[in-house]
């Protein structure tokens, strides 16, 4: 009997495209709306705004690539550098998940929705402590900022160009939308 044994092909999408609904994460997308609730929500020094964490935020003020020896580096925008950093950590914080479970933004399978979610949705609550639903929001659903990660690692996509609140705010950092 003769067995023959290959190599599966390479996956160029490293796993996050279905081939169907979900290309890539969309880096646009998450620079306008996912990355500015990271900030908002996950950047503070003790958190993800850490050096020593795996998931790092970068923020204007906070956690920097490099050490600013000036309060003027540490305030500056964020580098195109940080920015691209920042996106790659995210998108790694979804790839527990198979791409289905992407599609579904399946809390309870993805690391960036599951850890800051409470208990009694399905969430870890990371260290104890839920970042979503915020105060007043009794639900998930109900806290926008929620929505926009949920949204993105379900694969929502910016438009072609980016609309222009999302042109003026890549303007801002100085960089590019792609």
């Amino acid at each position: 009997m003769l067995a023959l044994v290959a190599c599966p092909a390479t996956d160029p999408t490293i796993g996050l495209s279905t081939g169907t609904s979900q290309s890539l994460l969309d880096y646009n997308a998450f620079v306008c709306d996912a990355m500015p609730t990271l900030i908002r929500r996950c950047s503070y020094l003790a958190c993800h705004g850490n050096v020593d964490h795996g998931f790092r935020v970068y923020a204007p003020g906070k956690l920097r690539v490099g050490d600013p020896t000036t309060r003027e580096g540490r305030d500056a925008p964020l580098t195109a550098d940080e920015i691209d950093s920042k996106f790659q950590s995210a998108v790694g914080m979804t790839r527990a998940a198979n791409a289905t479970e992407r599609d579904q933004a399946n809390a309870g399978k993805i690391p960036l929705l599951e850890k800051p979610l409470a208990a009694r949705f399905g969430g870890a609550e990371h260290h104890g402590v839920a970042v979503f639903p915020v105060y007043p929001k009794v639900a998930p659903e109900d806290d926008p900022e929620w929505l926009l990660l949920v949204n993105w690692v379900g694969g929502s996509k910016e438009a072609s160009p980016p609309p222009k609140a999302c042109a003026d705010f890549f303007a801002a950092l100085g960089a590019p939308p792609r």
